[in-house]
Order: structure tokens, then sequence, then C-alpha cells
């Protein structure tokens, strides 16, 4: 099976970073939106989510609950820098975080 994962984060560098990072796993398509606008638009595509909670134009955990309701039970990933919360996410990571460490994680969440 093929697998595309929304990476929705403001900060552009970590963005791409992270998203080279999952690019890594097999046979895993990697969307990127730097804003909680354009990942909204991009969520209907997406078999997972790794999302920052604060975002512009529309917050993380208004993505969570919209992709939850699109796809249930799809992995979903959340980062911030702020307090630690999972907002409906099945993993958080606060920030900084390890690509390395996320990567693994959804590697887990996808393939079991």
């Amino acid at each position: 099976m093929r697998w595309t994962v929304l990476v929705v984060e403001d900060n552009r560098a970590l963005a791409d970073t992270l998203a080279v990072a999952l690019g890594l796993l097999p046979d895993t398509e990697v969307l990127v939106a730097y804003d909680g606008a354009e990942g909204r638009r991009l969520l209907p595509q997406a078999d997972a989510l790794c999302t920052d909670l604060d975002l512009p134009r529309v917050h993380g955990e208004v993505l969570i609950r919209e992709f939850r309701a699109l796809k249930p039970g799809a992995p979903v990933i959340a980062m911030s820098a702020g307090p630690g919360e999972r907002a409906g996410a099945d993993r958080f990571f606060p920030k900084p975080y390890s690509t390395l460490v996320v990567r693994e994680t959804l590697k887990g969440m996808l393939y079991g």
C-alpha cells in the first residue's frame, strides 16, 4: 500500500526537514502545508497527519478533529512548542523533537 502523510507546520525549515525524514519511509508520499488553512484543504488526500498545534489561520486541534471525522482511525501525531497536550492525536511530541523518533513512531503506526 502507498501512504500519503500530511505535515502541517508553519515553521518552513522544520516542516521541510520533517517531510524529508518521513519521505524515507517505504511507499510514502509526503504533502506539506505551512498553515492550517492549507492543511485543511489537503486533509482529504492524507492517510496520516503530523501537525503542529499552534498554526496560523486554522488551529491544529481543529485539523485533528476534521481529519478524524474524514478518516476515523488514521494515524495522527501532534507537535507543539507549547504545553504538552494530545489534542485528540495518537501521539504528542514537544518541540524540539527528533525527526527520527517521529519517523519511527509513524512507521509503527502505519505498518504495525
